[in-house]
């Protein structure tokens, strides 16, 4: 038996990799904007933050707009999101908070 054994067809990555965005004038962007496409992403704050971030697809993310990235909302873990490109991810919070993105490749 693989690794792969019980793995659904079409949802494994070939490849990946890792970006990390540090939130600047309140807000981030991952992969600083640049499009990055992907087959989805992991998405975690860094647990050193000064506040709660929020996350947002596809438009800004704001002190009211987006979900929060917290533990009650991620199950303390790290959250997937089913994005084709790492540049529709929006951030807020405060300035030097990181967010840590992993995402997947075909």
């Amino acid at each position: 038996m693989t690794k792969y054994a019980n793995a659904r067809i079409g949802r494994l990555a070939q490849s990946g990799g890792a970006v990390r965005v540090t939130i600047a004038s309140n807000v981030g962007q991952g992969n600083g904007g640049t499009s990055l496409p992907c087959k989805g992403c992991f998405v975690s704050p860094a647990s050193a933050n000064s506040s709660v971030v929020r996350m947002n697809i596809g438009a800004a993310a704001s002190a009211s707009a987006g979900i929060e990235l917290s533990d009650a909302n991620t199950g303390g873990g790290p959250l997937f999101v089913p994005v084709d490109d790492v540049s529709l991810l929006y951030f807020y919070g405060t300035n030097n908070d990181v967010v840590d993105i992993v995402y997947l490749k075909g």
